[in-house]
């Protein structure tokens, strides 16, 4: 697994940086870690339990046995919706869409959806239409064969499947509904992205609507994308104030760890469909899962 080492994190030594990022590690596989110099620091293998520093790119390589154990626990996440052309999974928090370059964790949703469409002797030559990023959950939608993968990824592409983001943020927003405009901007070397309200150097425009479903000191939200950047919605709220829950990039770690919340409160739970082609037959559905989060009391 790889980070680039934020100004939050900085100055932390590894274990106690590993121990927070990957609390799902027991203890003592980061001790093999760093016992083993398992790890890098910007490519060069690490002595003992150093400090880290701001833009420094951090690589782990967990150790074998640890993977296969991972990979015999690993499970199919629920399936939500399927058919002959296309199946939706509810992915859980933690879990990467596809492979990354840079991970060493085999574990990944496409993979364990090919796993299980083998186990029942059907086509594994499933595409991923969409992504999710590793610590939002929700709905996931995989083509299973090449007329679909071509509809779908041009649905995604186009927006003609609008997908509806449920997320629990500190505070409330002034008003009730919103459709926010602005620019942003992503930094690959931090693997970071900021938000501005005005036009800058290498940003790009983005748009995100949002409803409040529940308000209160922590209130609850329904978000729709009108743009797909990079960290759109959990950038974009924090900018107006209102980070969400979980969110230790983006958000207020101290409140997080005050509250007790430490998975990322943002889940994709609705899909609709406006598609044409191959997958027109499902123009006008909706697909949806439950929120799985309870917001903090106020």
């Amino acid at each position: 697994m790889e980070w680039v080492i934020s100004s939050r994190d900085a100055q932390q030594v590894l274990s106690d940086f590993l121990r927070h990022e990957v609390d799902d590690v027991p203890v003592r596989i980061i001790r093999d870690v760093i016992k083993a110099r398992s790890a890098k620091v910007d490519g060069v293998r690490i002595t003992g339990d150093p400090v880290l520093g701001v833009g420094q790119v951090l690589t782990v390589y967990w150790p074998k046995a640890y993977l296969q154990t991972l990979q015999a626990d690993a499970s199919v996440p629920p399936v939500v919706y399927e058919d002959e052309h296309i199946l939706v999974i509810d992915k859980p928090y933690g879990l990467m869409s596809q492979s990354e370059s840079g991970s060493a964790i085999g574990n990944n949703a496409l993979d364990l959806v090919r796993g299980m469409l083998g186990r029942r002797g059907e086509n594994t030559d499933v595409v991923l239409c969409h992504r999710l990023d590793v610590m939002t959950g929700g709905l996931l939608m995989f083509a299973k064969d090449a007329a679909s993968a071509e509809a779908g990824l041009a649905a995604f592409e186009s927006r003609d499947i609008d997908k509806i983001y449920t997320c629990d943020v500190k505070g409330c927003p002034s008003k009730q509904t919103a459709v926010l405009e602005a620019w942003l901007r992503k930094d690959d070397r931090i693997a970071r992205v900021s938000i501005t309200d005005y036009p800058a150097h290498g940003a790009v425009p983005v748009k995100t609507g949002y409803r409040v479903l529940e308000s209160g000191r922590f209130s609850r939200l329904e978000v729709s994308l009108f743009t797909g950047r990079t960290h759109q919605i959990r950038a974009h709220l924090s900018h107006i104030g209102h980070p969400i829950l979980g969110d230790d990039k983006y958000g207020d770690r101290m409140l997080n760890r005050q509250l007790g919340v430490r998975h990322q409160h943002l889940w994709a739970t609705r899909m609709t469909f406006h598609t044409s082609g191959a997958l027109a037959y499902l123009k006008g559905k909706t697909i949806q899962t439950a929120y799985p989060y309870t917001r903090p009391e106020d």
